[in-house]
């Protein structure tokens, strides 16, 4: 989240590194698998399942590619796979509504660091 709130610079490529490293870390924990106990959901699916749906919309709106499949091939086909399974799709909000969300978070949170004396 902190990759695509902040404005730009070092503190933002930090963040991105930190994020990208955390993918990583998710990337060699899916690999082989269909999710990460296997050939069903689990519990760890549950909990990560936002990355599926959220992050995306989260990089739209702050200008930024986290996760990218050439670079985290497993869990990006996992992300694709979680969001498909009927249950998990019918419960999560509209990506637009999540872009209307997101870019309005962002920009308050601009318009606090501009503010500020």
């Amino acid at each position: 989240w902190e990759a695509a709130m902040l404005a730009e610079g070092e503190g933002k490529l930090k963040a991105i590194e930190s994020t990208q490293e955390s993918l990583a870390f998710l990337e060699k924990q899916i690999e082989g698998k269909k999710y990460f106990g296997g050939e069903q959901i689990g519990f760890l699916d549950l909990a990560a399942g936002w990355i599926a749906h959220w992050l995306s919309a989260i990089e739209e709106a702050g200008g930024v590619k986290l996760l990218d499949a050439e670079r985290f091939p497993s869990l990006h086909e996992w992300a694709q796979n979680f969001i498909e399974v009927p249950v998990i799709k019918e419960c999560i909000p509209p990506r637009e509504k999540l872009l209307d969300y997101f870019n309005a978070s962002i920009s308050y949170m601009h318009s606090l660091s501009v503010a500020k004396p």
